[in-house]
């Protein structure tokens, strides 16, 4: 039996359909080895808190591909944010670019420089920018603590959800609003406002039963900064739809 079954595996080796089946599987073992791409994860996660406390890339000063989904843009006029499919810790990430012409949705692929602006993750100097798809759904807001939040590198870049939470007071360099959810305070960010009315009309006292927005880092601080009007969901109780002032929304 066994000298049989060794003569036809010789007779099938010698065929044309093992021969085509070997050079396939051949072909095909570097898609699984290598696709070139290094994903958002593997850029942001480290548990090295480097010379500073900030968390510094382990891929800081490098040159790499990646790709994700956009979540916002005209991030203080300078770039985008993009993140994974799935959303959640260590997978979004800023793009310090201001030329290219990408909106929310839009599956996008890039080769930059990760680097470190004052603590703050980023990717610049892009290149080989291509949009692979558009109108994609966005990754579900993570719902984060405002106590979370405050002293969380991992939500760095990510699209977080906030819910019932007080505005307390302004504080802390930029003039902030601080708000809190009853876990710790943290702040509100202006990131997505004008240059020219880079400002919150909301007043201290106020309560919102959500707040969605994108995680950033300036001044040494954890900010959530709202994208559009509606990130930003009043508690229905005796309160009064806020002002943006001239606001630009990215739905275009």
């Amino acid at each position: 039996m066994l000298c049989q079954m060794s003569y036809n595996i010789k007779d099938f080796k010698r065929g044309g359909a093992m021969r085509s089946y070997i050079m396939a599987i051949i072909l095909m073992i570097p898609l699984f080895l290598y696709s070139g791409q290094t994903s958002i994860y593997d850029i942001q996660y480290t548990s090295n808190s480097g010379t500073d406390g900030t968390y510094p890339s382990p891929l800081r000063n490098q040159i790499v591909s990646t790709n994700g989904i956009v979540t916002a843009t005209n991030y203080r006029n300078d770039g985008f944010y993009i993140s994974e499919p799935e959303g959640g810790p260590w997978r979004g990430i800023y793009i310090n670019d201001r030329n290219r012409e990408v909106q929310v949705g839009d599956v996008v692929e890039l080769t930059g420089e990760v680097v470190e602006h004052f603590g703050f993750t980023t990717i610049r100097n892009v290149r080989d920018l291509k949009v692979i798809s558009s109108n994609n759904p966005l990754p579900v807001p993570t719902p984060v603590t405002t106590g979370e939040l405050s002293i969380s590198e991992a939500y760095e870049g990510v699209l977080v959800l906030i819910t019932n939470a007080a505005v307390i007071g302004k504080n802390g360099e930029g003039d902030a609003w601080l708000i809190n959810d009853g876990s710790g305070i943290s702040r509100l960010g202006d990131g997505f406002l004008p240059v020219s009315d880079r400002r919150l009309s909301i007043t201290t006292g106020e309560s919102f039963s959500q707040i969605t927005g994108i995680v950033d880092y300036r001044y040494g601080e954890y900010r959530v900064s709202p994208r559009i009007f509606s990130d930003l969901q009043r508690s229905t109780v005796g309160v009064t739809k806020p002002s943006w002032g001239r606001i630009k929304s990215y739905y275009r």
